[in-house]
């Protein structure tokens, strides 16, 4: 019994997300009015802004946000435990509102995936 137990803990522990994601918000282009009040272009690209902290020991090199549209986007550097980090990253067009974290790689090379 007690093993089955002690295994039931790490499972769940090896699916808490590796990330605390504080915010993630899309923004989108600004439209460009015209001397005849008429919208031009759109100034700009959409762009996703998240705020996310690595809350795993091990620093994180990859980072995959799913939009609840279905697009993916990553964010690539070096992501060290404890450390807040604020990015702005650009989008295509989009109708998404929001995101959540779906996969993360490790500097070592182990992932973490949401599913």
């Amino acid at each position: 019994m007690l093993p089955s137990l002690i295994l039931s803990s790490l499972i769940g522990l090896a699916s808490a997300a590796p990330i605390q994601l504080a915010s993630c918000e899309v923004s989108k282009p600004v439209a460009v009015w015209s001397n005849n009040d008429e919208p031009t272009n759109a100034g700009g690209a959409s762009a996703l802004h998240v705020r996310f902290s690595d809350v795993a020991t091990e620093p994180i090199s990859r980072v995959i946000f799913t939009l609840d549209d279905g697009a993916k986007v990553k964010d690539v550097g070096t992501f060290g435990p404890g450390v807040a980090i604020n990015h702005n990253l650009r989008l295509p067009s989009t109708t998404a509102t929001s995101c959540v974290v779906s996969a993360v790689t490790f500097t070592d090379g182990t992932t973490w995936d949401a599913k």
